[in-house]
């Protein structure tokens, strides 16, 4: 009986595999010949240089990792002289990216090399996750929505450090949650953390988590393990201090950089309903502005500039899964998930609340939607049954 359930499990998750291959091979093949425009208007595919507004600071960065390491080096020493007023905010990539970049040699003539590991890469990240929810017990068609879902697809095709920090984020995640602790499984994840940290400034999240974790754990142990505390406080100091200037642009950045249905955050701080009295406006507003940027950290949001509108449904439509999903974990979730998503989740709410930064955590939030629309089934079905007839 077990064997035959573990072997319907396995077809049906080897099913959903080949759909999502096959997706994004004949997604990554179509837009070699007919690209698609960006919300800017720009192609995108494999064969186009990439066009939104973070790539150029990443090949700036390249640059000045080719160049002088001392000269970076200087300039955090200049800004930590005086970080509460220094003027210029010393702003570099992790190296890992622009590492990637130089490897395939990303650039005109050559972006067929880096585009086609960035399609492999989505392929076994996405069986990864299929795996993984077919071993939660989620059934056949929602295994098949996961697979066709766009914006991993879309993903793929943008060549940028999300798709990358997605792929560490899964090694990560089924090192620390789903494998029983051992040394491989923890030099592991040690490892996968430092990468994501020298990757995109979001690893600190997972890196507050550890430490979270690991103090959490100690206090119900009673015991004090002075290694761990020790690896995780410098690691705690050396990515803080070189991560604090990035996430003091962002702070700027959040205020007035994005509009959230056509208000900025500084528009909602200050109150968005002027019809209303002052003492009611700006607690509504901010309340507002929370659930806004929730909204657009689904997907569920307007275009940033022209696109078919087809194609912005498409993207919309994992929001509502993930919308019901990231609720339903914080009300039935293992507190670990729950925590690791909070922490995860609150830098991108407090800065820039855009719907790439989801990649990483969707597969999670996918499984609580599907468990968020079963609970409510089960809820229907049952008061149906106990109505007076």
């Amino acid at each position: 009986m077990g064997n035959s359930r573990n072997s319907t499990g396995a077809r049906k998750a080897l099913a959903a595999i080949a759909v999502a291959a096959g997706f994004r091979v004949s997604t990554f093949i179509f837009t070699l010949i007919w690209p698609i425009s960006n919300e800017r208007g720009m192609p995108v595919s494999p064969l186009h240089n990439q066009s939104y507004f973070d790539f150029q600071f990443y090949l700036d960065s390249l640059t000045r990792y080719q160049g002088s390491w001392g000269e970076v080096a200087q300039q955090f020493v200049r800004f930590y002289q005086s970080p509460f007023d220094a003027p210029v905010i010393p702003l570099i990539s992790g190296p890992v990216f622009p590492v990637v970049m130089g490897v395939f040699q990303y650039g005109p003539g050559n972006f067929l090399p880096l585009a086609v590991f960035y399609l492999l890469v989505s392929i076994g990240l996405t069986a990864a996750w299929l795996i993984w929810l077919s071993n939660k017990g989620v059934s056949a068609p929602w295994l098949i929505v996961f697979a066709l879902i766009p914006n991993p697809i879309w993903c793929t095709l943008v060549i940028s450090p999300d798709l990358l920090f997605a792929a560490l984020f899964a090694v990560f995640f089924l090192l620390y949650f789903e494998c029983r602790p051992s040394v491989a499984q923890t030099t592991g994840w040690v490892l996968v953390l430092a990468i994501m940290l020298l990757l995109r400034p979001n690893g600190f999240s997972l890196l507050l988590f550890v430490a979270a974790h690991a103090g959490w754990t100690m206090i119900q142990s009673r015991q004090f393990d002075f290694r761990r505390s020790t690896l995780v406080g410098i690691l705690l100091l050396v990515f803080g201090l070189y991560l604090y200037p990035y996430f003091l642009n962002e702070m700027q950045k959040a205020g007035g950089v994005l509009s959230y249905f056509g208000n900025t955050p500084s528009e909602y701080i200050a109150g968005i309903f002027p019809a209303l009295p002052g003492w009611v406006d700006r607690p509504v507003s901010w309340v507002a502005l929370v659930v806004a940027k929730l909204v657009y950290f689904v997907g569920l949001r307007p275009s940033y500039g022209v696109t078919d509108m087809f194609f912005v449904l498409a993207r919309g439509g994992a929001g509502v899964i993930l919308l019901p999903g990231l609720f339903y974990l914080f009300w039935a979730g293992r507190r670990r998930e729950m925590a690791l998503i909070a922490l995860y989740c609150l830098p991108i709410l407090l800065g820039p609340a855009q719907d790439r930064y989801y990649l990483p955590i969707y597969p999670i939030l996918f499984l609580y939607g599907v468990m968020a629309y079963q609970a409510a089934w089960r809820a229907v079905s049952s008061n149906q049954k106990t109505q007076p007839t």
